[in-house]
């Protein structure tokens, strides 16, 4: 027998890699969710994972917009993306950077947006 609620457990904190929200309680703790405190967990991870995905597709977007301004508010005439020891090095670096790391935000909402599905299927799995 599959325990639901260690999965999911699992799921949320290593895989998700979001902090326990209740540490002072064990994880195989209980007959298997049949418990209302049960179901007030499920729903504080789903809420938890929901925020992450927010916050995680919010970064996503606010490198990309600053990608565009810096590109937007670069002076005409200049290269573009540059490499070298010099201002235009600097500022591709620059651009390179914000880039990977917009990236991988937009990879990590995806990558939770996955574990939501899986965590609702496995809540959906233990009623």
């Amino acid at each position: 027998m599959i325990r639901l609620r260690a999965v999911r457990a699992l799921l949320v904190e290593e895989v998700a890699g979001l902090r326990r929200l209740r540490p002072e309680e064990p994880v195989g703790e209980g007959d298997g969710g049949e418990s209302g405190s049960d179901e007030d967990a499920g729903a504080r991870e789903s809420r938890e994972l929901a925020r992450a995905r927010r916050r995680a597709l919010a970064v996503a977007l606010v490198c990309a917009a600053a990608v565009a301004a810096l590109f937007a508010l670069r002076e005409p005439g200049r290269a573009w993306l540059v490499l070298g020891r010099s201002e235009e090095g600097a500022f591709t670096a620059g651009v390179l950077l914000v880039a990977a790391y917009a990236g991988f935000r937009l990879a990590q909402y995806l990558h939770l947006r996955t574990v939501a599905r899986l965590h609702r299927e496995l809540l959906d799995r233990e009623r």
